[in-house]
């Protein structure tokens, strides 16, 4: 009997948790775009994607939250100055020296 209370919690909570992962999942996505699209725009040429992932591992919710809405209205200053300042935190630099040295060895 204790088994199937236990099942049935987990049944429970994981229906829970899947369209809340869904939705992370769908703003990170959306976020990791419109980082892409400013770090292209300041920095023309560079492969993005190391400084992409590091952003978004270092960005806080309210912050991906922000700049995924920025897919949607438009990126302007504000976005530009949290890609900003999510780079400059020493994580983020850490991250983009070891992810970005790698991709530049192959």
């Amino acid at each position: 009997m204790r088994l199937v209370g236990i099942l049935a919690a987990t049944a429970l909570l994981s229906g829970c948790l899947a369209p809340e992962m869904a939705v992370e999942q769908t703003v990170r996505s959306t976020a990791k775009g419109v980082i892409n699209s400013v770090i292209s725009q300041k920095l023309p040429g560079v492969n993005a994607e190391p400084y992409v992932e590091c952003i978004v591992d270092q960005a806080s919710t309210d912050e991906l939250v922000t700049l995924a809405r920025a897919a949607v209205t438009g990126v302007d200053n504000s976005t530009v100055s949290i890609v900003t300042s999510i780079a400059s935190q020493p994580e983020t630099i850490s991250c983009i020296a070891q992810n970005g040295l790698g991709v530049m060895l192959g």
